[in-house]
């Protein structure tokens, strides 16, 4: 082989290599939406890593364009995080103009002065779960003592704090399983489907999502115990993003999932409900953090605000 064609050969092996990973840098970079012109501002909208950045761009990537077409002239654009960790840092640099936080999330965002507009609803959705195998399952929490648990994120309110405290409660503290935190919602209950753990925590939301996309897995677990519900995930603005932009955001979203005119079907985790809320929605959560810190402490970077 000569050396020309060696050369060649390595330039097209190298651009199939950058065609291959294109899609994976945009959603690393987040979704720049096609036709704006140069010099036009962009409203980024971060969205807490719940699964994997192309499940969560496709999952809110519909609402983006839908607040296009109420606010006309406007532009959004969804960004994906890596992890909770990539989303909590950029919440603390303020990257987002507005971002769906989870409720640790929204306090720690108001130490970096975001405010609440709206919230997901219902609250009951915002339930933990602790699922397992039917056949393995367990009959009382102690059952689980010794056992290995998997959880979405150690800062996953509903998919991990809410069900740790639940077996704290019940006589089995964290320090008597085996916890590990395998990245998402959805891994938390395949992990526990395929028999890796004894157990998973989840919410009820995503337990639902996933038990309509998979009904003879599905069958195969059990809801073993649900926990309180919370004030689901809201939704915050930067304190630099004017009140008649914010507003007419938290009224859309507010009424979109009345909007006759939009199609409902296109919402396959149910992630389409919201009503306005304020941060005096998410006092309940403080309280939460509160009696979490007391009894297991709080997993960095979900810090106790600061006294006002």
């Amino acid at each position: 082989m000569t050396k020309d064609i060696v050369v060649v050969m390595s330039r097209i092996l190298l651009a199939l290599v950058l065609v291959g990973l294109f899609p994976y840098l945009c959603f690393a970079q987040g979704y720049r939406p096609s036709g704006i012109a140069g010099g036009q501002e962009v409203y980024v909208f971060g969205v807490h890593p719940y699964s994997t950045p192309q499940s969560v761009f496709e999952a809110y990537e519909p609402i983006m364009r839908y607040l296009e077409r109420k606010l006309p002239g406007k532009r959004f654009q969804v960004e994906a995080s890596r992890d909770y960790a990539d989303f909590e840092a950029k919440l603390a640099a303020r990257r987002f103009h507005f971002a769906l936080p989870n409720p640790a999330q929204t306090l720690l965002s108001f130490e970096s002065g975001y405010r609440v507009i709206a919230k997901m609803t219902p609250d009951e959705d915002f339930r933990g779960l602790i699922i397992a195998r039917a056949d393995r399952a367990p009959a009382a929490p102690k059952d689980l003592a010794g056992k290995t648990l998997c959880f979405p994120s150690a800062s996953a309110v509903a998919g991990a704090m809410l069900p740790l405290m639940y077996l704290h409660d019940a006589g089995v503290p964290p320090k008597d399983i085996h916890i590990r935190y395998v990245g998402s919602q959805f891994s938390s209950i395949v992990n526990a489907h395929t028999g890796d753990f004894a157990a998973c925590g989840s919410t009820v939301r995503f337990w639902r999502v996933w038990s309509r996309e998979n009904p003879d897995k599905a069958r195969e677990m059990k809801v073993l115990w649900r926990t309180q519900a919370l004030p689901h995930n809201s939704v915050v603005a930067r304190d630099d993003v004017v009140e008649s932009l914010s507003d007419p955001v938290a009224a859309a979203l507010a009424g979109m999932d009345r909007d006759q005119e939009l199609d409902q079907n296109q919402f396959q985790i149910d992630q389409q409900h919201f009503e306005l809320a304020t941060n005096a929605t998410y006092r309940p959560i403080l309280e939460f953090l509160r009696r979490y810190d007391d009894a297991i402490g709080l997993p960095p970077p979900i810090t106790l605000p600061k006294a006002r």
